[in-house]
């Protein structure tokens, strides 16, 4: 029981809570952190078409030149508080050994949780074919799985990166999908002048060759059983590979497109408060922050699903 008292901020471990970052997680460079002025907040999705239409420049000796008017919709959003918390019994700390504080132990796994969730969402909107004007499930006609031995992968995809309207400068997939790339022979053969077709390609080599500016590989897992059930470890980041464009500049201020930001308000704080808990009570950490993910451009991705054989 809490018995009503609010939490407290606490300045060290809320350092804590910004510094600790799982690096195997890669939400914040998919979806790039933007600061908002207030919980809500307004951005502006302009039309593609009047960017893409070429008018009439030609200009007649006495005639006026042709104007164009850039008309752009204002779209209101609402950030979301997301947090957690644990309890330190107070005997936990008393009898801490030296140089380790259970406070600062707890806010970080605490922040380690809350920062899985946000990849989780991350994940969730990077793999809903929703939020993409380009999809394509490899399952279906026509198309050749990443694992056939028959489909050279690299002229496959950019094929398909051709047609998208904005070039891609990020690839975002899994750990199992990254070694199919790199162990597919046609990619190894390319990669060895032909001298071979087994082992594996260094992602930079399937960077470069798709002028692809970074390729981020998610390797968090999660656990998808309800609780109480035997644990079921997934891979958040599922069986897909999208190609987007995000511009690491664009906020909700300005006319730059991207394909999916975060809009933060404020930063991540822990905060504690004393509660009852056990024969002497204890301490409850709470780790937060107010963020809200979004994919506000379909025509800057490309999504592909079902990327392999079924077993």
């Amino acid at each position: 029981m809490s018995n009503g008292l609010p939490f407290t901020p606490n300045t060290e471990q809320t350092a804590i809570a910004i510094a600790y970052r799982n690096h195997k997680m890669i939400a914040d460079d998919v979806c790039p952190r933007v600061p908002v002025g207030s919980t809500k907040f307004e951005y502006s999705v302009f039309d593609l078409a009047e960017r893409l239409t070429v008018p009439d420049t030609l200009i007649g000796r006495k005639s006026e030149p042709n104007q164009v008017e850039f008309t752009k919709t204002e779209t209101t959003a609402k950030t979301e508080e997301h947090g957690l918390s644990d309890v330190v019994p107070n005997s936990d700390i008393k009898e801490a050994p030296p140089h380790y504080d259970p406070l600062n132990h707890a806010v970080e796994g605490v922040t380690d949780l809350v920062m899985l969730a946000r990849e989780l969402r991350v994940a969730k909107l990077y793999t809903n074919p929703a939020n993409y004007a380009h999809n394509h499930d490899l399952s279906s006609a026509g198309f050749k799985y990443l694992d056939d031995a028959n489909n050279d992968v690299l002229p496959f995809l950019q094929e398909l990166m051709d047609d998208m309207l904005v070039a891609p400068n990020t690839m975002v997939l899994q750990r199992k999908t990254a070694t199919k790339l790199r162990s597919n022979k046609h990619v190894i053969k390319a990669y060895n002048g032909s001298l071979g077709d087994s082992g594996l390609v260094p992602m930079a080599f399937i960077q470069d060759t798709l002028g692809i500016d970074k390729i981020h590989i998610g390797e968090a897992m999660v656990n998808g059983a309800k609780k109480g059930e035997n644990p079921k470890f997934e891979r958040a980041w599922g069986n897909a590979l999208s190609l987007t464009y995000i511009d690491q500049l664009a906020s909700t201020k300005n006319s730059r497109m991207t394909f999916a930001m975060t809009a933060q308000y404020g930063g991540r704080v822990s905060s504690r408060r004393d509660v009852s808990a056990g024969l002497h009570g204890g301490v409850e950490v709470l780790v937060g922050e107010n963020v809200r993910e979004l994919a506000i451009a379909k025509e800057y991705g490309m999504l592909l699903t079902n990327l392999f054989t079924p077993a």
